[in-house]
């Protein structure tokens, strides 16, 4: 954490995320070790609502942000970590949660602050998260859909590149070429196509 600041300097946002792998004991700690690197906020450092809430009061004299992301797009109730005041911002990714329009209504309901974040997406992926971004009212911190960078190759001819630090406001659409050079093995996609049978079949389920 220390070359990190040194290489990112005094404006240099740092964040750091622990996707729920402490006890709050752990947290504390190693909140207390990391404050002096000026964190923008810590992202789920506990997995429970409970933990995370008994974190954020421990450390509320550290003006250190808790986000939570697991606890809002794996949660049953996505909004529950908000009423219990466990939370200062929340991460939102667009696909776990029902895509753009539910993400807003979460976000909206919720009354906190945003990121918004994505997994390891494709540029058709990430221009769902740049739409979601660009329909929220506010957008106080910088967004984490950077991701299609990490990729040797997209499934569109037309990538979301970054210019200037932004993504454009885009609906890329999937390219036939670039779909056979990366498709997946007959297994793997088997797998793939039994995996959202039994998707839909759940959600027929809940929709019934």
């Amino acid at each position: 954490m220390r070359a990190v600041r040194e290489e990112l300097g005094p404006e240099g946002r740092v964040r750091i995320d622990a996707n729920g792998a402490w006890n709050v004991d752990e947290a504390e700690r190693a909140v207390h070790a990391l404050a002096e690197f000026d964190l923008e906020y810590i992202e789920q450092p506990c997995a429970a609502v409970e933990e995370l809430a008994e974190l954020r009061e421990r450390i509320a004299y550290l003006d250190i942000a808790i986000a939570a992301d697991e606890s809002v797009r794996k949660a049953d109730d996505p909004l529950r970590v908000a009423r219990a005041g466990a939370a200062d911002l929340l991460v939102i990714k667009a696909q776990p949660l029902g895509g753009v329009h539910a993400a807003l209504d979460i976000v909206a309901q919720a009354g906190l602050p945003a990121v918004v974040s994505s997994a390891l997406d494709t540029s058709i992926g990430l221009s769902m998260g740049v739409a979601l971004a660009a329909a929220l009212p506010e957008l106080d911190y910088d967004c984490g859909l950077g991701t299609a960078s990490l990729f040797l190759a997209d499934v569109t001819a037309s990538p979301l590149v970054a210019r200037g630090g932004a993504l454009p406001l885009e609906r890329p659409r999937p390219s036939a070429a670039e779909l056979d050079r990366v498709a997946a093995d007959a297994d793997r996609r088997d797998w793939w196509l039994d995996r959202l049978r039994r998707c839909y079949a759940a959600l027929e389920l809940t929709r019934g």
